[in-house]
């Protein structure tokens, strides 16, 4: 009998099959920049994948997922529809990456992520063209329809283009909004991103 990572389609293989794309690299450089201070962090819509395992001085790690949520010896798993999550406490940074294209309610669950979390850092495919994904139900997204989403302008943000890729699909939107009662400079994140 095959285990999962063997499985075509299967969670792994989604997985195994997308850890090493160049975004990913980009996430958790900023994530390194910015929470480089974060007691606590969630991955929303994880669907079992272990980025939030890079982050190893975050003690409180939990990846949040209907399905598949990611689970290990050091990463807290929930199962449960975020839309009805109700966190004891605000985390200090919430990641939502490649999710809000694929959830009907886009706009609900965005403004979500800022109810849980001081800080929100926030990964869409970048113009996608409609249709092409049969699992994305709003592409294109744009700065435009992320910032009707989450109903305000991200701190930083950067379009990262997979290298060798010459297709529509290989952007991608990262958009990070800062804890709105703290100072963000861009000169203080990238020091800490060298450390």
């Amino acid at each position: 009998m095959k285990n999962n990572a063997e499985k075509p389609n299967s969670v792994n293989d989604y997985w195994t099959r997308r850890k090493n794309l160049i975004y990913y690299r980009y996430v958790e450089m900023i994530v390194r920049g910015v929470a480089n201070q974060a007691g606590s962090i969630i991955d929303i819509g994880s669907s079992n994948t272990s980025c939030v395992e890079w982050f190893d001085w975050i003690p409180i790690k939990h990846a949040l997922d209907k399905r598949t949520p990611y689970s290990s010896n050091y990463v807290t798993g929930i199962k449960e529809d975020f839309l009805n999550f109700e966190p004891q406490q605000k985390y200090d940074l919430a990641i939502c990456l490649q999710v809000l294209e694929h959830v009907p309610k886009a706009g609900a669950f965005a403004r979500k992520l800022f109810n849980i979390a001081d800080s929100v850092l926030i990964s869409v495919p970048y113009k996608w063209p409609e249709g092409d994904c049969k699992y994305h139900i709003h592409d294109p997204v744009d700065e435009e329809k992320l910032e009707k989403w989450t109903d305000r302008s991200p701190d930083y943000s950067v379009v990262v283009q997979e290298p060798l890729i010459v297709s529509p699909k290989g952007e991608r939107l990262i958009a990070y909004y800062n804890n709105p009662v703290k100072k963000f400079a861009l000169k203080e994140a990238r020091r800490h991103i060298s450390m």
